[in-house]
């Protein structure tokens, strides 16, 4: 299967364009640039489109379409700084072919995501122009890249009202095997800071003997929260979660991969006491869990310097799955370390905004994603029911009660957030034959008599 010569030029054109706009939201850099830029593509494409102000970057929406089915499509245009600019092997803002690859800051996260999906777009509707059966609300945005602060605002102020059946997510995998992953979910998280203070100033170690050292406490005190298995011991934590739906408990319950192939490619190698080559995917994907990020206090230079520190400090976060809700996890480890002798510890909440969400992976459009991407990238695809990391995919699965379906071609050598990042030049191609062919799937059956989503997808070469 290939693709028209016009539609893969014009692709290159579009990422190329985008890549050069340093759209970096931590620096409020570009931002307001690249919003009219995507605006101009998207309205170029056929959709109506307004670009609304957030709270650093700008928000593009295009809309187009009508029908009783909603599909929203969620990209981001921002990006991260492309620091250490030393480390690139070229200009970070300059996309550059190289090996089969496209280099460049955004290339992969989510410039690279969007494009595909254009293009895609573009060829469906060179080959279907008529009425779109279906409503498309596209939605891009400037703050991902920094929590997306005001998206959830964005949508309840824009579509107070809106029900949306999908939402395309900004990105989704591709193994090392070449095999689509499709995401149906994120954690959520809860990130906090431990303090606590024993004395003025750094005293001589030999006062040990009587005062309580803060680096002792603060390790008590995290020591007191989880056990070896990795359970949670504060009271409550696990009383709110929803329990997964039985397919979802199928999907979890069958490694798509070996623990040794994860132990091997991290380099990680000290499991936890329940962990097994049988259990370790559904701790992965379905179980919340509790790091230490960093713990901090005292001397730590060269040679010895014996001292009773004054003051410690510790950065742990939380992965939460559904039903937790991070902001009444921290009330509960407040009243953990109060009833625990700990009170003098200090906690402040870093962040509390991101809820976990799982969506059903038989949906009967997300079947017809699976056999569409068996189609263009010859593997049958993984579907994955949670990310074990964490999506701002609250809103849009909650309160406008759409199905996650998270596709893309974010490859495992893609150095998302690092030097080199970049995207399979063939895998881009794939995709954007995969979006034209889901777009004409879900466009013929929603033109269809009965209004419903296939199982199995209308394919064409």
């Amino acid at each position: 299967m290939t693709l028209p010569d016009h539609i893969r030029k014009e692709a290159l054109r579009d990422l190329v364009d985008l890549v050069a706009i340093p759209s970096v939201s931590a620096r409020g850099e570009g931002l307001e640039a690249c919003a009219d830029k995507v605006a101009a593509l998207l309205t170029d494409a056929g959709f109506q489109t307004t670009v609304r102000p957030g709270d650093v970057g700008p928000f593009v929406a295009g809309e187009i379409g009508e029908g009783a089915y909603t599909l929203v499509i969620y990209n981001h245009y921002d990006v991260q700084p492309e620091e250490p600019v030393d480390l690139w092997t070229s200009t970070p803002f300059d996309l550059v072919e190289r090996n089969g690859a496209l280099f460049g800051r955004g290339a992969a996260d989510d410039k690279g995501e969007f494009v595909s999906r254009l293009a895609g777009w573009r060829l469906f509707r060179e080959r279907h122009p008529g009425p779109l059966p279906f409503r498309l609300i596209w939605i891009v945005e400037g703050e991902e890249e920094i929590g997306s602060p005001s998206l959830t605002r964005f949508l309840d102020e824009h579509y107070p009202d809106l029900r949306a059946d999908l939402c395309w997510w900004e990105f989704g995998e591709i193994d090392s095997g070449g095999r689509p992953i499709i995401l149906m979910g994120f954690k959520g998280v809860l990130a906090i800071e431990l303090r606590v203070r024993t004395a003025r100033a750094d005293l001589h170690s030999s006062l040990g003997a009587i005062f309580d050292n803060p680096l002792w406490r603060l390790a008590a005190a995290i020591t007191s929260m989880r056990d070896a298995a990795g359970r949670i011991l504060v009271d409550g934590f696990y009383e709110c979660i929803e329990q997964p739906e039985q397919a979802t408990r199928d999907l979890a319950a069958t490694p798509p991969f070996p623990l040794e192939e994860l132990m091997a490619t991290t380099g990680g190698h000290k499991l936890l006491a329940d962990v097994t080559t049988t259990t370790f995917y559904r701790h992965l994907t379905l179980e919340p869990c509790l790091n230490v990020n960093g713990i901090h206090g005292g001397y730590d230079g060269a040679g010895t310097k014996t001292v009773l520190p004054a003051d410690a400090m510790a950065k742990l976060d939380f992965r939460l799955v559904p039903g937790q809700d991070p902001k009444a996890i921290a009330e509960l480890v407040r009243r953990h370390l109060d009833t625990n002798g700990f009170g003098d510890i200090e906690l402040i909440v870093h962040d509390a905004e991101v809820l976990a969400v799982r969506s059903d992976p038989s949906d009967r459009a997300v079947a017809m994603g699976v056999g569409l991407l068996e189609k263009w990238f010859g593997h049958p695809p993984i579907l994955q029911p949670s990310s074990a990391a964490s999506g701002l995919a609250y809103p849009f699965v909650r309160r406008l009660g759409a199905t996650l379906f998270g596709a893309g071609i974010t490859h495992h050598g893609a150095m998302l957030h690092s030097p080199d990042e970049n995207i399979l030049i063939d895998q881009f191609h794939k995709m954007i034959g995969f979006s034209a062919d889901f777009f004409a799937a879900l466009g013929s059956r929603c033109g269809s008599s009965d209004g419903s989503v296939p199982h199995q997808p209308e394919t064409r070469s």
